[in-house]
């Protein structure tokens, strides 16, 4: 590793992605300055005319502001500016993405600074504390959704999925460039990345800042969620869209049987519509969901479905035992449980890209 002069950071280059910034975006980079950051890049995200004062001081503080003409989302704002690092500070070690609404203190900033020189291959994430009473009921419950979501789908175990204070190594940033995103799902993209590029990720302890319930905040609750569990989303509605037809095949399977069998009609209607559900499910899975175009898929996916209706038989099986009731309850459960696994397994193995 290159020695860095003592009392700069020059190792790394700060992006600050920045949508309509008040008075604490000049006292962020006026701070960052003074705490021995040489190199900072501000992006303004087709921020209102309002602001034009606020970039007109932040510009004596730094080393570029690079524009958007209309808003294009704080996943668009880090990529233009992640392409520019790239491209003009290759010799760096990385790049530090900060907020610009205030939430990132400087001695955080330069805590996150020293941990990528020790770790310069990590990807380090500043990553805050949701327990306290002061944090806003959107913002604990938004960790708490995206960390269960990050479990299930990547199998990453993370404290804090939403920070925007992170080190990122050079090779890394390069890559992100062009994975999909331009809202804040893009910071999500950016972790389940992680697995396949094989970047370790340190947490580093930072402290956990909102001003006026957060209102600085341009999270948009409803689209950007959509935005952010979009997979799981898709694939909970895919399995709706399977159950549906499931039962639709069910009762026409009944309709045009039941005049020619007395009773094996409902094992045959139950096999047929569980197959043509499934397929359908499958099909929907792999094209829409995972957008997937990995081999064999056909058959490690009805193994699945064979495998999870055995384990939910077995599991409801021995809880019955243990409890003597409530068979509907348990099976409830059981299959709650399995639908995350099932989830899991599929984004992991099936359709694995």
């Amino acid at each position: 590793m290159q020695m860095h002069e003592v009392g700069t950071r020059q190792a790394y280059t700060i992006l600050i992605p920045a949508y309509n910034p008040d008075e604490a975006l000049v006292t962020l980079v006026e701070k960052l300055r003074a705490s021995g950051f040489s190199n900072i890049i501000v992006v303004n995200d087709g921020s209102d005319e309002s602001t034009v004062s606020i970039f007109k001081k932040v510009i004596s503080f730094v080393d570029q502001v690079l524009t958007h003409e209309q808003n294009q989302g704080k996943g668009a704002a880090l990529k233009t500016g992640l392409q520019y690092i790239a491209e003009n500070y290759p010799e760096k070690l990385g790049v530090i993405t900060v907020d610009a609404d205030g939430q990132h203190l400087p001695e955080d900033v330069v805590n996150v600074y020293e941990e990528g020189v020790s770790k310069p291959h990590h990807l380090i994430m500043g990553s805050r504390d949701f327990s306290g009473d002061a944090i806003p009921l959107r913002s604990r419950f938004g960790n708490q959704a995206t960390r269960f979501v990050m479990l299930i789908g990547s199998g990453l175990k993370l404290r804090d999925t939403q920070t925007g204070l992170r080190a990122i190594p050079m090779r890394y940033a390069r890559q992100l460039i062009d994975i999909p995103g331009n809202r804040y799902e893009f910071e999500m993209n950016m972790l389940t990345l992680t697995k396949r590029l094989q970047v370790p990720i340190q947490q580093t302890t930072i402290q956990t800042v909102y001003e006026n319930e957060n209102d600085s905040s341009h999270f948009r609750p409803i689209l950007d969620s959509i935005l952010i569990y979009r997979m799981f989303l898709m694939y909970s509605l895919s399995s709706v869209a399977s159950f549906l037809v499931d039962v639709g095949m069910y009762a026409v399977f009944i309709f045009l049987l039941s005049p020619y069998f007395d009773t094996v009609h409902v094992i045959a209607a139950t096999v047929l519509a569980r197959v043509i559900s499934s397929l359908f499910n499958y099909l929907i899975n792999r094209k829409v969901v995972f957008h997937s175009k990995a081999r064999r898929s056909l058959s490690k996916y009805f193994s699945l479905v064979v495998l999870q209706m055995a384990t939910s038989a077995l599991l409801v099986y021995f809880l019955f035992l243990v409890f003597r009731q409530g068979e509907v309850i348990l099976k409830i459960i059981v299959d709650s449980f399995l639908f995350f696994v099932s989830y899991y397994v599929q984004k992991r193995w099936i359709f694995k890209k």
